[in-house]
């Protein structure tokens, strides 16, 4: 029997969600969104305020952990950094926590961007295609970088640069 069976037949449903989030917890990090979403089908109307006390007074779920983590990951993963503040809004981190965690990064994201187009395209773009050729692989490459969270600088220098 799983730990979140035993704790679905706990008489205190408080204790029942403290465990299952905890399940949730030991498995990954989760910001106090995700874990919300996760655990209020399972337990509507509970008071999530009071877990999440509980959970941050115990060292258990911590938004900055949380953000710094996902950030690491997704820069090792070769996305910008505005694919990662997109993704880490959508999972309820704040904007002063976002510009924070992304500072404390210390990336140069210009790099990383040429990086990660050396990464996918071997090879330059070839000057003996004709203009129009070259242009049309220049914005398929531009595409590319702008979809992993590049800034149009970073792009522009990354094929610059190539």
């Amino acid at each position: 029997m799983s730990f979140s069976s035993k704790a679905a037949f706990t008489a205190d449903p408080a204790q029942a969600l403290f465990g299952a989030a905890l399940e949730l917890l030991t498995r990954r990090e989760h910001s106090r969104l995700e874990l919300r979403r996760k655990l209020v089908g399972k337990f509507p109307g509970a008071d999530f305020d009071a877990l999440f006390t509980r959970l941050q007074e115990l060292n258990y779920q911590s938004d900055q952990r949380f953000a710094e983590v996902f950030a690491r990951s997704r820069v090792q993963r070769g996305q910008g950094p505005l694919r990662i503040r997109l993704e880490l809004q959508q999972r309820g981190i704040s904007a002063e926590l976002l510009s924070q965690v992304l500072e404390q990064l210390e990336v140069d994201w210009f790099s990383l961007a040429q990086e990660q187009l050396q990464r996918k395209y071997r090879s330059p773009i070839d000057l003996a295609l004709p203009r129009e050729q070259q242009l049309k692989e220049r914005a398929r490459r531009q595409r590319y970088l702008s979809y992993r969270g590049f800034s149009s600088d970073a792009i522009s220098w990354a094929l610059d640069e190539e």
